[in-house]
């Protein structure tokens, strides 16, 4: 008995020697210090010595282990029965070194999620649709990056997050509910900023292995390949990699980074409104003094999420019934919601009870049903999701989508407790 505890004990001290080795420094934090505020060519010059004065004051001694709010997530071993999951997450773009990211990751069939500034967005309109466009996610990295500013009032944050979600709106023809803070959340927010936030609905996400290429400038491909490679794993893993006009090493390193977590047996995805964020605890104190975040500025960003989101109503206490032609459709108070005037159901419940096919397509993002004769196509943009990336239920609208598979609503009953709808079938 005795051996086999001395034998565990020095398992785990081997264990945690490898992890004390293998832990990412938090080097977002110094290399964002050079950044901030800055113009990419400013920082090129200034930022070797803001970069030394932050770590000496201990801003990027922090390991991420000790930022995380939940640290506790199992190493991943071989022989894992669920495959593990890899979200690629790209920050500070676009930049004309995007096109070479996005030609990487088409080669690999690897999609990724970029965390964009709304300046660049304004000022590379194009590369950023055509992130869109190859289907990847989009998220909300703040206006331009500035601390000083995001960090001194709440307003201010709030007012870059909402000009950024219109610039994003303007070049892709989307919205985004993702937000990244600049330098993350650790030290950075306190609960107002995460509540407000919240409240508004739109889903904060950090990382938990940070490729090391922003803890100084011109970090090395080498570096930041080994950087990752060393790094504690999970069954979820949020890379940290950036996309800027400065961080050509970065793209350079892209590559070996993909093939290490292929070797892995990891599977590669998008983040999205239904995956659940990793974010760091809350940091006993924060770097910046400012007021406490108040009631009118949470109102300020929850009414633009009203004004710019699809409103969906509290759900109704009827069932829909649903007659169309020969078939009779049954959709329970939860199955279904009504958004903005209009119900919204389940798009697999309703094909398959007018006997149609459904097939999705998720290389492409497209999701097709097949009844009465008739095909009718949905991007996952339409449909409420990201990239090619679906929610985690297909819902449409029950009229229009009953017209494109040629029946028309012909009679609408409603009594307390049942809405019942009739259809009829107008194909030739």
């Amino acid at each position: 008995m005795r051996l086999v505890m001395q034998t565990g004990l020095c398992l785990f001290i081997v264990w945690f020697g490898l992890l004390a080795i293998g832990a990412v420094n938090g080097g977002e934090a110094a290399r964002e210090a050079a950044f901030a505020g800055f113009s990419s060519e400013t920082a090129t010059a200034a930022g070797r010595s803001i970069v030394s004065e932050n770590i000496a004051a201990g801003e990027g001694n922090l390991t991420l282990l000790n930022q995380l709010a939940d640290s506790s997530t199992e190493v991943v071993q071989a022989a894992d029965k669920v495959k593990p999951i890899v979200y690629l997450t790209f920050d500070d773009g676009p930049s004309e070194l995007t096109k070479q990211v996005l030609a990487i990751l088409k080669r690999e069939g690897v999609k990724g999620t970029f965390f964009m500034l709304g300046k660049e967005v304004k000022r590379y309109p194009t590369i950023a649709k055509q992130v869109v466009l190859e289907g990847h996610a989009i998220g909300n990295h703040s206006y331009d990056h500035v601390y000083a500013d995001l960090y001194s009032s709440f307003g201010t944050f709030a007012k870059q997050i909402m000009d950024t979600d219109d610039a994003i709106y303007k070049a892709m023809g989307v919205r985004t509910n993702l937000v990244r803070a600049p330098g993350g959340t650790f030290g950075n927010f306190d609960k107002g900023y995460f509540d407000a936030l919240a409240k508004a609905g739109y889903i904060v996400n950090d990382w938990n292995v940070d490729s090391g290429d922003s803890t100084r400038l011109n970090v090395p491909a080498s570096e930041i390949i080994s950087t990752v490679e060393g790094s504690r794993l999970s069954s979820k893993v949020v890379v940290l990699m950036h996309d800027s006009s400065i961080h050509g090493e970065s793209v350079k390193a892209l590559p070996e980074v993909i093939a290490f977590f292929k070797k892995k047996g990891y599977q590669f995805a998008v983040l999205t409104d239904q995956v659940k964020p990793i974010q760091f605890r809350l940091a006993e104190s924060i770097k910046w003094k400012r007021p406490k975040v108040t009631e009118a500025q949470k109102q300020t960003l929850v009414q633009y999420m009203a004004r710019t989101r699809k409103v969906v109503e509290a759900p109704n206490p009827q069932s829909v019934v649903v007659h169309a032609g020969d078939y009779e459709i049954d959709f329970a108070p939860a199955d279904y919601q009504m958004s903005n005037g209009t119900i919204e159901v389940p798009l697999r419940q309703l094909v398959t009870g007018l006997k149609g096919i459904i097939r999705l397509d998720v290389s492409n993002g497209i999701v097709e049903a097949m009844v009465n004769n008739q095909s009718v196509s949905w991007t996952a943009a339409e449909v409420g999701g990201s990239g090619h990336s679906f929610p985690s239920r297909v819902m449409v609208p029950l009229r229009d989508t009953l017209q494109q598979f040629d029946y028309r609503i012909s009679k609408i009953t409603v009594t307390t407790d049942k809405r019942e709808i009739w259809a009829d079938s107008i194909s030739i």
